[in-house]
Order: structure tokens, then sequence, then C-alpha cells
């Protein structure tokens, strides 16, 4: 099924989008505009299914037929339709000639978030030129908006099963132990809870893992010479289906997606499928991106990060080829991660490999500034108090030279709360306050330092010490700090992310994303418990969280469009050298934000070049080209500067053509006469 509408309006906007400040709206005034957004469905906080999702979209292009189209460009193993939209007002210029933005969304099954946050971004930037808020006026009117906002359904689907699992793969059929059948061993929901977790095993023969010492919920690998004895096996929870003494080893088979697009795909990798672009899902999602050559800045939702903390742009792989990022675009990335977190707090991502993801083909490949995020991520405590602030409450103004001093700092230390301390990032993870890895020796000496001060520290006072403040405490009593042996150096425990994931879970979600650890009596293994994290939990938010994401996001996407290339053709300047010959001089400017091609994509041909074009014969081109290519021009105010001497009768009309296939085309006429200077073109038309 697809909707088309004829585009049609009365507004009329001079085409000069790029070439003004790059659009920041502040989220107060962005508030009120997305507040004027009427009935319940804008409001609606959930989780949507395929059938709801498909029902949102064809009701948005229905509600606005001026601005919105849909179309469904493929189907998955399902049989699921995959949705594209279109966003673009009426203008002079056809859509799919404007450069545009891509969204897309979903290709990793688990992450509806993207999904949800994706259509939001398309309701509220459709209700905001309803509005006729100028911002996304001006976006819609020179550019060109695409997404696909679920590229994975049938994983997406198991989200809403009355059993959930995590479930990020396609449902591609899988003999993964190789017994000549597909997909015979599942996971079962033993405990009819409603939710795949996991079992441990106590079987000693097998066993691999033992409970976390600091957190017992947790898992943890022995380490023998500490004395650490494996006490169990995990397994999926479920049974021997198919009786080969295996358990849930052949499950619902499956091709990640995000790992079948061709830069970096790893041939026979677990999940990485058959081949390129196997799957009827990246093939559609391919084939959509390579049918729309406009496309000039991709964005993806997904567990993918380059905006929260730009690559480094370092290495290369096998081929040569860049492993994140050509090291002359880092800046670039930067540039705009730095945007990214001022207006969305989001900080601190982790990210998944980027072999063979869309978006690292989209940046490789396709040619494009490619950015992506996951959206959301465990919120960061907040941190305790700064410590130029301790240190302007000092009567001395911060000197650090007398023990009492030091000793006060750390008998004052604050007792655990929801934060990390006033350490840089890799303390501020949200790991309960307490000694952490520091050794029991290091301990005992600052306690009779201090002692030899004067004053005592208490077991009590030491518990509510964070690790930081120990170590900043021994390091003003000359104390050095030693680790305990066997313990890594950066937090309580060895399970520092998943510690922190607990926490959260405990103090914000009502212990939600963890299922306690509980007896069961299992048909074939005995005794075992079973437990774990609760799927989806650390992929998606809460529901209610989903509006303040897509507010943000809204205005990140038009800050983004705010800074596409913006090229015009500067005044030309014309010499009359002799009757019948004349100098021409002219240069195309950028006077957007981003080049109108990636280092990268100049590297590999993929940047699309600018390509000017005289309207005279060659034999009249005395010096210069008269069809001349340029691959890239850099923003913020870039120039490729043009010299010709030309053969022509005087008074004669010259034509200069400046076309592209990312960002249009436009003419400018000029007249062979003596010593003037003729306007140029202001941009694209």
């Amino acid at each position: 099924m697809a909707f088309h509408f004829q585009e049609g309006t009365s507004i009329v906007l001079h085409r000069s989008f790029a070439a003004v400040t790059p659009l920041s709206i502040g989220l107060s005034c962005l508030a009120l505009l997305l507040a004027a957004v009427s009935g319940a469905r804008a409001a609606e906080a959930r989780y949507h299914t395929h059938a709801e999702l498909s029902a949102w979209i064809n009701r948005l292009a229905a509600d606005h037929p001026r601005t919105c189209s849909a179309e469904s460009i493929g189907t998955s193993r399902e049989g699921r339709a995959l949705w594209a939209m279109e966003l673009a007002m009426s203008d002079p210029v056809e859509p799919q000639h404007r450069s545009a933005m891509l969204i897309v969304a979903n290709i990793d099954g688990d992450h509806l978030i993207g999904s949800e946050v994706a259509l939001s971004v398309a309701e509220r930037l459709l209700a905001m030129v309803a509005e006729a808020d100028e911002s996304a006026v001006r976006f819609l009117t020179d550019h060109t908006l695409y997404i696909v906002p679920r590229v994975n359904p049938d994983a997406a689907e198991r989200f809403f099963a009355d059993v959930k699992t995590d479930r990020r793969r396609n449902v591609r059929p899988d003999d993964r132990d190789r017994d000549g059948q597909l997909d015979e061993d599942p996971p079962n929901d033993l405990n009819g809870d409603g939710l795949i977790t996991m079992m441990r095993v106590y079987d000693p023969d097998e066993a691999d893992m033992m409970p976390d010492p600091d957190e017992p919920r947790l898992d943890l690998k022995p380490d023998r010479d500490e004395g650490q004895r494996p006490l169990y096996k995990l397994y999926d929870e479920g049974i021997d289906d198919d009786g080969d003494g295996e358990f849930n080893e052949d499950g619902l088979g499956g091709v990640d997606l995000n790992m079948n697009f061709m830069h970096g795909y790893r041939e026979h990798a677990d999940g990485a499928g058959p081949h390129q672009v196997s799957e009827p899902e990246s093939l559609a999602l391919l084939h959509y991106v390579l049918a729309h050559q406009n496309i000039a800045v991709v964005l993806t939702y997904g567990p993918h990060d380059n905006l929260s903390k730009a690559p480094d742009g370092k290495g290369t792989d096998k081929a040569g080829a860049p492993k994140n990022l050509d090291p002359k675009d880092v800046g670039l990335y930067k540039h705009i991660g730095e945007r990214y977190k001022e207006i969305t707090g989001l900080k601190k991502v982790p990210t998944a490999p980027d072999d063979g993801a869309f978006f690292a083909w989209a940046y490789a490949q396709f040619g494009v500034p490619s950015f992506a995020t996951p959206l959301w991520t465990r919120p960061e405590p907040p941190k305790e108090e700064k410590k130029e602030d301790k240190d302007k409450a000092k009567p001395d103004g911060g000197a650090e030279t007398q023990p009492d001093s030091a000793a006060q700092d750390g008998a004052e230390a604050q007792a655990p709360h929801e934060g990390g301390n006033d350490e840089p990032d890799d303390e501020a993870d949200g790991t309960p306050s307490g000694i952490g890895d520091i050794s029991k020796e290091t301990l005992d000496e600052l306690r009779s330092a201090a002692e030899t001060r004067g004053f005592e520290i208490s077991d009590e006072m030491m518990d509510q010490m964070s690790p930081a403040q120990v170590e900043r405490f021994a390091k003003r009593m000359g104390i050095k700090v030693r680790r305990a042996k066997g313990k890594k150096a950066d937090g309580k425990a060895k399970n520092k992310e998943e510690a922190a994931w607990l926490k959260y879970s405990d103090e914000h979600r009502d212990g939600a994303g963890f299922i306690d650890w509980q007896k069961f009596e299992h048909p074939d293994l005995g005794e075992v418990e079973i437990g774990g994290w609760a799927p989806y939990f650390k992929t998606n938010p809460p529901a209610a969280e989903i509006p303040i994401i897509a507010d943000k996001q809204v205005e990140f996407v038009l800050d983004l469009a705010g800074r596409f290339p913006n090229v015009s053709l500067g005044d030309a300047q014309i010499t009359r050298l002799a009757s019948g010959l004349y100098e021409v001089k002219v240069a195309l400017v950028n006077e957007g934000y981003l080049p109108t091609g990636t280092t990268m994509a100049v590297r590999n041909r993929r940047a699309r070049p600018y390509v000017v074009r005289l309207s005279v014969p060659n034999e009249q081109v005395i010096t210069g080209r008269r069809i001349n290519k340029i691959w890239s021009i850099p923003g913020s105010g870039g120039r490729e500067s043009f010299r010709w001497i030309i053969q022509a009768p005087d008074d004669s009309p010259l034509a200069i053509t400046v076309y592209s296939e990312k960002f249009g085309q436009f003419d400018t006429v000029i007249n062979l006469t003596d010593n003037q200077t003729n306007a140029g073109n202001g941009g694209d038309s």
C-alpha cells in the first residue's frame, strides 16, 4: 500500500535556508509550539505494534496531504510492510531534487524507542508546519526529510508477545546446532512470568560462573588465583526440546541487520548473514537509499553512537580504509556531537561494533555525514559537589597543605547517594560509594597516618567515602594508593556497569529491570534458579519518556538541517581584454556549515561532485575548462574559484550552470561587456 499526494502551498520562501544562522530553537520556545499538537494521539506515550505503527503513518499522511506522503518500500520475512515517509512542502524544486535528510530507526529489533521517536519527530514537525513555525516551514521548503521508522518489524513485534525475550535479529530460520532442523530448541518460559530470563544450573562439571561477591544477584567469572570457585553455569531459561542433551541451543534464528551491510562486513560472523544484504529488510533499505541520491545527511537511531563521543579517526582496515572516520572528518563530527550533547544531554553512551552497520556504510560507501545515536541510556546520577565549590567554602580559599583540612575533607564525605563523585567521567558511573578496589594495606596506612595527626577515622566514616575521596585523602597524607590483588582499578565491583544498571533499576524503576533469582525444580536438571535482567530493560526507556526524547530530537534535527551546505555563485568579474575577448572570474561559495562532501566521500569518489559548465562551445574557451568538477567545497565560507578567457562577440550572453545531484541546480547568465561585475546566483533553484 502506498500514499502519494500532490504538493501545493501558498507559502513562498526564499531558498537560502542554510545561509541563515544555524537553527537552534530553545526547548522553552519549542515546548510552546509542541503544546499546540492536538489530540490524544500526539500525547500518547506508549510503544506501538506494527499494525498501530502502520495506522499512525497512514494517519499522518492523510492528515497532512500537502506535506507528507508514505509508501511501502518492501516487506519483511514475515510479510510486514516496510514503511518510508517523505516530508516536504511545495516549492518550485521538487522534493526529490532538494538536499535531504534521512532518519532510519529500529534496524535492531529490540530498539523500539527508535521507531517511536522517529515517528514522533515527523508528527511534531508536521504540527509545527501547521502552526506556521518558521524553522519547520523553512526546513521542509528548502529540503526534504525521509524517514524509515521500522526496518525490522518482525523482531520488533516480539516486544508485544505474551512471552517476551530480547530480540535484535530478524527471523531468518537457522540451524545453529547443525542437526538438520531449524529453530527446534528455543527458550521456554518455565516459571510462567511472561519473560525469558536466565537459569543458574549448579553443575560442578559444567560450572564456570559465580555470584559477584559485592552483589550476589550479578554473575562473575571466578578468579582461581584468588581462591574463587565456579558454582554454576548460565543457560537461557528453558528445557531440552529436541532431546539432544543441550538446552536452548537452536532457538529462533535470525540475522542482525546492522551486521548485514557492505562496509566492514564480516564473513561467517555470528549474525552477519550468509552474504551482504542477504535479508529483504536490509536490501529494501539499501535500494531506497540508492534511489534517493539527494540524501545529504543520515541520522540513525539504534545501538550505535558517534555523537556523544566522536570516533577518533585512528586505524585502517586491511584495504586501507579508515576503521571509523577519515582523520580529516573527525573535527566535523566532534562539533556536531558537542551540539548534540548540548541539546539532548546524552553523554557517555555505550556503543556497539560497527562492522556491517548501516550508519557506517552510509558514511564510508554512500558518502554522506552519517550520525548514530541510541537516543537513551541509563541516566547518569548527579555528581557530588564540584571540587572548586568545596575549595571556595574553605576558609583558606582552597589551600590543601593543612592535615586537619585534609582530614575534614575525608571525615565530611557525603553518604552514598544516587550520584558518582567529582572525579572524571570514569568515576561518575553510578557505582555505590565505598572503598572500591583500594587495598586493605592502604586503608590501614591511612588510618595510622591519621592517628599520628591526632584524629581518628572510624569504619563508618570510611564506608561513607567514595573511592575517589579515599584516593584524594591518601594523596594528601603522602600515602601511595595500592590496589587489591585481582580487582580492577576502576570501581568497587568487577561488574561495575551491571552494578550501575542494578542500582538504577532498584532506585528508579522499582526493581523492574532485574528478576530476582528464584528456585525452580527443572524437569531435567533438578533444582535451578531462574532470574536475571528483564528483556528490553537496558534498551528502551519507560514509555513516559518518549515525548521528552522526541522534543530534543526535533530540536537537533532542525539544528542539523540548518547546517546543510548552502552553495551559491558569487558575483562574476568581467574584463574586456580585446574586441571579442573577455576574462571572466567567479567563485563558488559554500556559506553552510557542512562541506558538500566529506573527506571520505572525496577519497572514494562518492561525494557526487558539483559540476560547473559554460554555455559556449569548447573552441571559444581559450583559457580554463568549459566543464569543471568540484568534489567538495568546505563549509563556513569555503570557496572554489574559476577563471576563463572566452572568445565571444561583445554583449553576447554567457550562461554558467552549476549542478549537484544532492544539492540541486542553478543558472547564472551574464553579459560579456567591458569591465563590469555581474551579480551571481544566490543559491540553488
